[in-house]
């Protein structure tokens, strides 16, 4: 792990302590930038660097606050019933209260915008405009890799081994362009999987989600959301189709929508200039 933070952890990564109701992690974070806050949230599989693109392109605007989810990436990881993304709302809120920030943007992409539209419900006075991107937010079919390793006869194997082709195929899948999936993006998926706490996390993560996907709390007060709203979506998700664009349209007949042709389920990253300027037109329009 060492070697790991020395490759993934640079000058602007700080570390802090975080109650989050009864629950305590310690949070890998950067805040980069000066102007407006916007906090970004990542997704499944993944860590604050999948933003690194977006906060190059953003910094110059923005102050710019992005952490990695417990169990992901350098943050610590909780117990193993407590990926919830209640859990994760209440957690976001410690660290918004311990940054001693009083509103922002906000944007999230997957399982990272399941919380931050869970988070724009429970505190809508704090978030004044929400992007999301290809994010979880109606009832669907688990992606391949939550489904593998969350099945009851896996999860054994799966906390003590996850191969490397494993991760590969989950980059693969969630890139529209394959051409656009570096080797360096390969090896982060991979290695910042491989400690014994994270690979733990992740099966726990994935168990909860097994849960979520096909309950109705997956999106309860769904179409409360009060905060100006803009969705993004890659036409080639495979792990949140596009199928489900239609429904946040259908929902949020105000809200702003992109589609990116050919792009998978983490534009952000894939077409990060592009997706910038579009998420930089929506938040500074009055």
């Amino acid at each position: 792990m060492k070697n790991l933070k020395l490759k993934y952890v640079n000058k602007e990564s700080k570390f802090i302590e975080i109650e989050g109701g009864r629950h305590h992690c310690r949070l890998h974070y950067r805040d980069e930038g000066s102007g407006p806050v916007l906090f970004l949230l990542h997704g499944v599989c993944a860590s604050l660097h999948t933003w690194d693109a977006w906060v190059d392109a953003l910094k110059p605007r923005y102050r710019i606050i992005r952490f990695d989810i417990p169990g992901f990436g350098f943050s610590s990881p909780l117990g193993k019933g407590d990926y919830d993304p209640e859990i994760g709302v209440e957690i976001m809120e410690a660290f918004v209260q311990k940054m001693g920030i009083e509103d922002f943007f906000l944007a999230g992409n997957s399982i990272g915008g399941f919380i931050s539209w869970k988070y724009a419900l429970k505190y809508p006075d704090r978030v004044n405009k929400l992007i999301l991107i290809d994010p979880v937010g109606y009832n669907q079919d688990l992606p391949w890799i939550v489904s593998f390793a969350s099945h009851p006869l896996i999860r054994p194997f799966a906390r003590r081994i996850m191969p490397r082709f494993f991760f590969e195929m989950a980059a693969r899948q969630v890139f529209g362009d394959p051409s656009k999936l570096t080797d360096q993006i390969k090896d982060r998926y991979f290695e910042l999987s491989i400690s014994n706490k994270n690979k733990n996390a992740y099966v726990d993560f994935f168990t909860v989600m097994r849960r979520l996907c096909y309950s109705e709390e997956l999106p309860k007060g769904i179409s409360e959301i009060k905060p100006p709203l803009m969705i993004m979506w890659g036409t080639k998700d495979r792990w949140v189709p596009l199928k489900y664009f239609s429904l946040w349209k259908e929902n949020f007949p105000n809200g702003t929508f992109k589609t990116y042709e050919g792009a998978g389920h983490t534009p952000m990253e894939e077409i990060p200039i592009q997706t910038a300027d579009d998420a930089h037109a929506f938040l500074m329009a009055s």
